[in-house]
């Protein structure tokens, strides 16, 4: 019967999926073709089910006329262009995408970021002397130092953290290690006293507690370091190890030039002195090349004030000792040729063989070009 072929011709066979279209809501012009998809052209699939092919442009019975095509609401077909027909393909292909995984929700903060936004009036002075310090040179060393005075220091946090900043640009850039020194004698000489319960802290005892601080650092992290890879606990490849350890090394020779700076300011005292030494030179059956390096750059940079007649006796006993590491064969030829040239200068009064150049202001870079 009629409503049989209808039937067959109206269901679709088989389950919709990805990349099968559902056509039965334009049956009249398209709903017989099975397997169809936008964007392939040629094979359009083979109908099933067909109805049989009308020879007559009439069909007997009450309503007698031209055949007209219905679709499934029984409204009468439109007709569509070829464009219209593969818009309304690719539009039932994105509605029939499958159900994509909900996201995970993400953890809220309980507290909201904004960018440029600070969370404290302390870090807002630490960014401020961040900022100050980044931009300081001899040419505007007065001026910067004025912004530093004026910001608010007036407790600990605050102290600590203006010594820590520049410890890390005195250590990061070796060469400023000069300026650096005068920095912190000036901010010595004018940054008030605090008291902190019944105690008195000064930026002066601050900076030597760093100075101490980060001395000792570089043993604590290389016996560290060694414990972990005897124990097999070293996740770092031996790229990584070589780079930290270098890095160490880097910021070693940055705190003794500072340190010998500072000392040359009169901050650090010089019984200090003589303490750093003694622990540079450590063990002759056992030297290590880089405190022995270490050693070379702080003589170099205080020899000349701290080698006087009443130390006469203490330095001789130094360099005694650095004249028989520089022919130890357990260290490298760099190294015993850094000591043999600090022996030699002290012979020659402590007079540089060359200038040690440090940072210039523009007028003296411009002075030094036109020779």
């Amino acid at each position: 019967s009629g409503l049989d072929y209808d039937e067959k011709w109206s269901k679709y066979p088989g389950p919709l999926t990805p990349g099968r279209i559902d056509l039965r809501g334009d049956l009249g012009y398209g709903a017989n073709i099975a397997g169809f998809q936008p964007g392939r052209m040629g094979n359009f699939g083979i109908q099933r089910n067909p109805r049989p092919q009308m020879h007559s442009p009439y069909i007997g019975g009450i309503l007698s006329g031209p055949m007209q095509a219905f679709g499934l609401e029984g409204g009468m077909q439109r007709s569509y262009s070829d464009s219209d027909r593969w818009q309304r393909g690719s539009g039932f292909q994105r509605v029939l995408t499958p159900p994509q995984t909900p996201q995970p929700l993400m953890h809220k903060a309980e507290r909201k970021y904004e960018v440029g936004k600070v969370t404290s009036e302390e870090e807002a002075k630490q960014r401020q002397l961040k900022g100050i310090l980044n931009k300081l040179t001899p040419e505007n060393f007065e001026k910067l130092f004025q912004q530093v005075k004026e910001v608010n220091i007036d407790n600990v946090v605050t102290l600590s953290g203006v010594i820590s900043q520049i410890f890390d640009k005195a250590l990061m850039e070796p060469t400023f290690c000069e300026m650096y020194a005068d920095f912190c004698h000036h901010l010595a000489a004018d940054l008030p006293e605090l008291v902190v319960d019944d105690h008195t802290v000064t930026f002066k005892r601050l900076l030597l507690n760093k100075c101490q601080e980060e001395f000792e650092k570089r043993e604590r992290e290389e016996e560290e370091a060694n414990k972990a890879e005897e124990e097999g606990e070293s996740k770092d490849t031996p790229e990584e190890r070589e780079e930290k350890r270098l890095r160490v090394r880097r910021r070693m020779l940055g705190n003794i030039r500072l340190i010998g700076e500072l000392y040359k300011k009169r901050m650090l005292t010089e019984r200090i002195m003589h303490e750093c030494i003694k622990n540079l030179l450590g063990q002759y059956e056992n030297p290590d090349e880089e405190n022995i390096e270490a050693l070379c750059k702080l003589m170099s940079t205080i020899g000349e004030i701290i080698d006087h007649q009443k130390a006469k006796d203490h330095m001789d006993a130094y360099f005694q000792n650095m004249a028989q590491l520089s022919n130890n064969t357990k260290l490298s030829s760099r190294v015993r040729f850094m000591l043999r040239d600090t022996i030699d200068l002290r012979k020659n009064k402590w007079e540089q063989r060359r200038k040690v150049e440090g940072p210039k202001k523009i007028d003296e870079v411009r002075r030094d070009a036109a020779q």
